[in-house]
């Protein structure tokens, strides 16, 4: 089956199945963004399945590029909400905004801080072994490997 790209290509009510294949979820996430309100579905069928409008594959991958940028659920729901009914709140999305942007920085300290110990053991420095702070490190590269952790010297 061909992935849909937007609303153009997704003509008639679409069940499931096709609207989780089209927008690349799971059905466990369209339940999720159904429980938290973020979608529903536009009808049912006889036999009680989901059928979901032409807007719905849109709305799907506006959720996903806010959740990659570090919004929860409730900040989705309410900056859609407010976009749907036509009151987005500039300072309210202001403040969001910026509280996505911490959260951006505090990911971005942290990871620097585990560069800082993986970069060198990725080219071959194996000094970090005799490091006294280096188990949360090797435990994070035997994770990633499949293996045990090896054990500081």
């Amino acid at each position: 089956m061909q992935k849909l790209t937007s609303a153009h290509d997704f003509k008639a009510l679409q069940t499931t199945s096709v609207l989780c294949k089209s927008a690349g979820v799971t059905r466990g996430q369209l339940r999720l963004y159904e429980d938290a309100g973020l979608i529903a579905p536009q009808s049912r069928t006889e036999a009680g399945y989901r059928q979901y409008g032409s807007d719905t594959l849109d709305r799907l991958k506006a959720i996903r590029h806010l959740k990659d940028l570090g919004f929860t659920l409730a900040e989705i729901a309410l900056l859609l909400s407010q976009r749907d009914h036509g009151t987005l709140d500039a300072t309210a999305l202001e403040r969001l905004a910026g509280a996505v942007v911490a959260k951006i920085d505090e990911r971005v300290a942290a990871l620097q801080v585990i560069r800082a110990y993986v970069a060198p053991v990725a080219l071959g420095d194996m000094r970090i072994l005799k490091d006294e702070d280096c188990s949360f490190v090797l435990t994070f590269l035997s994770a990633l490997s499949g293996g045990p952790a090896q054990k500081c010297a």
